[in-house]
Order: structure tokens, then C-alpha cells, then sequence
């Protein structure tokens, strides 16, 4: 394929801009005029700001709000608390296993948030698995379903993301530093506090606003623990308001408004505190010799990393596993209940609801996946291979949808492609399984152009300026050079957005059309109407499927980092 020489040489920024202002920037536009006018769509700009006059006038709205931001900031300290430490000892601690404890750190982060929270109610709840097995206290019960249990179960689902930035951060701290503080007489301490954790702060930051973002707009884990735990947040009312009767989307639009004015400041926050953070890491660290920990460190460093086994993986495995193949709870009080797995054979069975839904989430997943990939990867080129105003628009608009919580997101997709002018184009998306597939691209182009854009700075430009001087077109260099080179960077990418695809809860249930059912919305859907054990076999099913995923693509990048060290 070639294209016209006559193209301007901006022409991959231009086509980059206008596919993000299609995706994202059009609907994210649309939503703020929308919340400031509510019948905007109708063509009337009367009654600016009645919907944020609501907000103040609706009960419960700002109880919603205050418990929203600080379910987030705890969910961050509790992420921060197992983080860290994890972090530390598969960084600097001389321990068997870490190759598999990576593995299984990553589990967590594959597995969907609502998944835990199923997973954890069913061991919790009266009767339920905990109760079968051993019985769970009553004062246990109590705190999990309170503020407290929410929390730590999302920061479960969460502190993974932590772990790996804090490990990659200390490999990246050279080793004077911490020899120098060593001779000059200084603590193990006292040299963590003064150096170390200035130095990870950058890390934690950028970790902890990943958590604090994706605890802000995560919709599955407040819609099933929030009301058993009396707590309201504000992703489960704005659910409420635009799919139970009466429909209020002004309110929603100006709720959606407020979430995503406080991911803005979070974000300035993080930037700021960025900014005023000590830098002296060097980019190429200087090895640092394990610690050989004594009897004690050793026990203490095997007791938490069995708490957290324990926490992320043992217990929501079991009562996942357990509650898919219950046929009979209630078989007497000294029996246990009847196992079965006819749950698993009504889903795999063809024509069944079950494996509709899989079928549906799989090829939506692929095909999501390989348009975030190629779209991606061509964005992550212009972001670097140009400068000047639009490259740094463009940059600015390609981080959105990292920090746009998604149900703002999702939200501003209704306004956007069931919009009367839509129609009038002919262009009929809202209401089909394609609005599934815009949404889908929408909220996760981010992930791969975040591997996207790592792997496109790690390329020579002068790879390309030597092309350029043999006569090759700008498109022949980024067929030819970049995208090759980006091959291995794009298939991680597109692995970890089919993952991030098939997990989906909160657009897909929000934007389903009727007919249509995907993984997450069956999953959902099942548990609300009593049909524990069939909506955990699928919640298997999908952990299954992401583990293998994880695991091609583990060993995938295993041998091309053996290929390349292979090469001179």
C-alpha cells in the first residue's frame, strides 16, 4: 500500500487528532455542554445549570460524593500498605519463588473488581461459603460489610499495580546511593526515609492515582457490596439514575460532571506533587545485592506474603470455585451442600444465554483489541516522531481516557451517538452490539498506547532519517521500520486490552443493547437475580481464560527478550 508523496508531513498527526476527537474529546465535549444545558440535544439552551442546581437539592448526593472520594483515598492508603512492602521484598529480598510470585501478582490485576466482590460476599454472607467451611465470626462479618470491607477488597484488586511500579522503581535507584548512606553511618531506616522514599515517590504517585482513578469510577464493587454494606457511591446512583425509572439524565450528566472534575484534580494534584518530588534516580540503575534476611526477617517476610496469597488469591478462589459447583444449599445442617457441574454444561452448551455472552465479549474483545493496537501504535509515533502545538494536543488527548473514570465515560457515549444529528447523518451505532465496540475502544485505547508509546521511545530515530535520506516515504517508514520494531510492544498491548475488553462491567451494562449480553453484564445480571452458582461458573471461566492469556503473553515476551540478548 502506498500513499500520495504530495501528503503533508503532519498528516500522521492530523489523522491521529481526528480519531481521538471522534472517540473521545466529541463525547467528553458533549457531556459538560450537556450537563451545563440540559436540553441541548433538543436544540434549547434554557435552564443552564438546573442539573447542578439538583445536586444540591437531591438528598444523598453529597453523602454519595464524600463517601465516593474517601472509599478512593482508602482504597489508595490500603493498595499503598500491601504495595510497598511486596514491592520491596521481590526487589531487595533474597527469597525462592519470586518468578511465580510475579505470576500471581499479576492475577489479581487480570481478575474483574465485581468478580472479588462475588467472590467475597459468598464467603461472607450468612450461610454462605466461610459458613460451610468454617464459620466466619460475626464481628468479621460485620467489618466486612462496611466501609472497611469494600475498601480492602478493592485495594485486593488494586495493589498489584502498586507492587510492580515500587520493584521496577528500586531496580531503577542506583547502589551508591544507599552505600554512601551506609558509610557515613546511616540506618536501614534511616536511609529508606531519607533517600529511598523520596527517590519511589514518583512511583507511588503515579501507582497510587491508577488506584485512586479506577476505585473513583469502579461501578461492579459498589453495586454489589455497597447496599449490603449500607454505603452509597456516587458510579452505582449514576447507574440508578439512567436505567431505572424515572430516567434523569441531566442529574447523571451533571453527576458524571462532578467525577470527572475530581479525576481532573487529581491529576494537577499528582502532577504538582510530581513535580516538587526529589529526582535523582538514575535511569540505568547499579545492582543492589538482595538482603539475606535472619530467622525473624524470614518469618516476618513469609507471614505477610501468606496474607496476601491468602487475601488476593486462596480465599476468592475458593468460594469462587465452590459457589460454581453448588447445586443445593439448603441439604441440612450437618450435611454439606450437593456439588455439581451442570452450571459450567448449561453455559458451554450451544445456543445457551451463557455462551452467547461469551461468544459476544470474545469477538468484541479481538476486534477492540486489534483496532486499540494498530490505532495505538500509529498515535504513539506522532506523539514522538513530532513536536510543536498540535503534537502536545495530541498528547494531552491521549491521555484521557487513562483518567476519565469510565462511567463518565460511558455515560458521555449515550450523549454522544444518540444525538439527533447522528441520526440525521444515517449513522445508526446507538442501541446496536457497535456502540459495545466504540465504547470498548474508547475506554481502553490508553491501554495499549501506554506499551505503544514505551516501545516507540525505545526505537533510533535515526533508523528512520537514514530511510528518509534513501528516498522512503514517511507511510514506508512506518510500515517499514517503526512498526516492526513495535511489533513486540503493540502484542502486549493488545493482549492486555483484550483482558481489560473481556472483564468490561460498567459500559457494557450501561450501553447494552436489548438482545445483546456480554461476560460481565451475564455475570451481573445472574447474582442480581439469585443465580449465584451460574454467575461465578462464568466468573471462572473468564479468570481462566485471562490467566491463559496472561500466560501466552509472559511467555511470548520471554523469548523475545531471549532473541534479542541471543543477538550481537
Amino acid at each position: 500500500m502506498t500513499l500520495p508523496a504530495r501528503l503533508p508531513r503532519s498528516w500522521p498527526i492530523v489523522l491521529s487528532l481526528v480519531f481521538l476527537t471522534v472517540m473521545v474529546a466529541y463525547p467528553v465535549a458533549l457531556l459538560l455542554l450537556q450537563s451545563v444545558f440540559p436540553n441541548l440535544l433538543a436544540g434549547d439552551l434554557s435552564w443552564s445549570f438546573r442539573a447542578y442546581e439538583a445536586i444540591w437539592t437531591t438528598d444523598g448526593v453529597s453523602e454519595m460524593l464524600w463517601n465516593s472520594l474517601r472509599w478512593a483515598m482508602m482504597t489508595t492508603a490500603m493498595a499503598w500498605c500491601m504495595g510497598i512492602p511486596l514491592g520491596w521484598i521481590l526487589a531487595r529480598v533474597n527469597i525462592r519463588g519470586k518468578m511465580l510470585m510475579r505470576i500471581l501478582l499479576l492475577i489479581p490485576i487480570m481478575t474483574p473488581p465485581y468478580v472479588f466482590a462475588l467472590s467475597y460476599t459468598m464467603l461472607m454472607v450468612p450461610g454462605g461459603i466461610g459458613d460451610v467451611l468454617v464459620g466466619v465470626p460475626h464481628w468479621i462479618r460485620n467489618l466486612f460489610f462496611s466501609f472497611w470491607g469494600v475498601s480492602f477488597v478493592m485495594a485486593v484488586c488494586s495493589f498489584g499495580y502498586v507492587a510492580i511500579a515500587v520493584e521496577a522503581s528500586l531496580r531503577l535507584i542506583h547502589a551508591r546511593l544507599e552505600h554512601a548512606a551506609t558509610m557515613l553511618g546511616a540506618s536501614s531506616t534511616r536511609s529508606f526515609c531519607l533517600i529511598l522514599l523520596p527517590l519511589l515517590l514518583p512511583a507511588l504517585l503515579n501507582s497510587g492515582l491508577l488506584v485512586f482513578l479506577d476505585a473513583l469510577s469502579n461501578f461492579g464493587v459498589p453495586a454489589i457490596l455497597g447496599p449490603r454494606a449500607n454505603l452509597p457511591l456516587l458510579p452505582a446512583e449514576i447507574y440508578s439514575l439512567i436505567t431505572s425509572w424515572p430516567l434523569d439524565f441531566p442529574l447523571a450528566t451533571a453527576l458524571s460532571s462532578l467525577l470527572l472534575v475530581c479525576a481532573v484534580i487529581t491529576l494537577l494534584l499528582n502532577h504538582w506533587l510530581m513535580q516538587r518530588s526529589t529526582r535523582g534516580a538514575s535511569s540505568r540503575g547499579s545492582a543492589v545485592a538482595e538482603t539475606q534476611p535472619g530467622w525473624w526477617g524470614s518469618v516476618l517476610v513469609w507471614m505477610f506474603l501468606a496474607a496476601m496469597f491468602l487475601a488476593a488469591l486462596v480465599l476468592p478462589s475458593i468460594s469462587m470455585l465452590l459457589s460454581s459447583v453448588i447445586e443445593r444449599w439448603n441439604t441440612g445442617d450437618d450435611q454439606l451442600p450437593t456439588l455439581t457441574m451442570q452450571h459450567y454444561i448449561e453455559i458451554l452448551t450451544v445456543g445457551s444465554r451463557g455462551l452467547q455472552a461469551l461468544w459476544t465479549s470474545l469477538w468484541l474483545s479481538t476486534v477492540a483489541a486489534t483496532i486499540c493496537m494498530f490505532a495505538g501504535g500509529f498515535i504513539a509515533y506522532s506523539v514522538t516522531r513530532f513536536s510543536g502545538l498540535l503534537a502536545r494536543l495530541l498528547e494531552s488527548m491521549a491521555v484521557l481516557p487513562r483518567v476519565l473514570p469510565k462511567i463518565v465515560m460511558a455515560v458521555a457515549l449515550i450523549m454522544a451517538w444518540n444525538a439527533p444529528w447522528i441520526g440525521t447523518m444515517g449513522v445508526r451505532v446507538y442501541g446496536t452490539v457497535w456502540i459495545l465496540l466504540v465504547a470498548y475502544v474508547s475506554l481502553y485505547l490508553s491501554d495499549t498506547l501506554r506499551y505503544a508509546d514505551t516501545g516507540m521511545r525505545q526505537i533510533n530515530v535515526r533508523l528512520e532519517h537514514a530511510a528518509e535520506s534513501l528516498g522512503a516515504t514517511q507511510w514506508q517508514r512506518i510500515v517499514s521500520i517503526a512498526l516492526p520494531l513495535l511489533w513486540p510492544s503493540l502484542f502486549i498491548g493488545w493482549l492486555m486490552t483484550f483482558i481489560a475488553c473481556m472483564r468490561d462491567l460498567v459500559a457494557s451494562i450501561i450501553l447494552l443493547p436489548p438482545g445483546v449480553e456480554t461476560v460481565g453484564t451475564f455475570i451481573f445480571n445472574q447474582f442480581e437475580q439469585g443465580d449465584t452458582a451460574a454467575a461465578m461458573a462464568m466468573a471462572t471461566l473468564v479468570v481462566i481464560m485471562g490467566v491463559v492469556v496472561l500466560s501466552v503473553a509472559y511467555a511470548v515476551n520471554t523469548r523475545i527478550a531471549h532473541r534479542a540478548a541471543r543477538q550481537p
